[in-house]
């Protein structure tokens, strides 16, 4: 497995640059998790949902990326096209709440960042 290596991105969470794109990340999170999304891919109750721009992966390896880091009680059982529509959905979701953040945080962040799935913390 894969692991984030730090120091590659921007500090968002010290930055007010990037309070926007924050405040949005935990709203879509929340929302996944409330409109029943997350219990749909888990197939149980309880799950929760992070996303966070990152980097994974080792070394030369490592990536700027988009972490969708999804717990649950339960192992996940389901198949791929479970996979493929929750990614989709996370990225709509991006793309459409990306058009109200400032140019300037957005540049920091790149538009280049592949989508990492993690499910009880590891890559699917």
């Amino acid at each position: 497995m894969s692991e984030p290596e730090m120091g590659a991105s921007p500090d968002m969470q010290g930055d007010a640059r990037f309070a926007a794109i924050l405040a949005d990340l935990e709203t879509i999170s929340r929302e996944l998790r409330d409109e029943g999304i997350i219990d749909t891919l888990t197939g149980t109750e309880g799950g929760s949902v992070t996303i966070e721009f990152g980097v994974w992966g080792e070394g030369d390896e490592a990536e700027p990326s988009v972490i969708v880091s999804i717990d649950s009680p339960e192992d996940f059982d389901g198949d791929d096209d479970l996979i493929d529509d929750f990614e989709d959905e996370v990225l709509e979701r991006l793309e459409a709440a990306s058009r109200g953040w400032s140019t300037e945080a957005t540049d920091l962040l790149g538009d280049d960042r592949q989508v990492v799935l993690l499910f009880n913390g590891e890559e699917i």
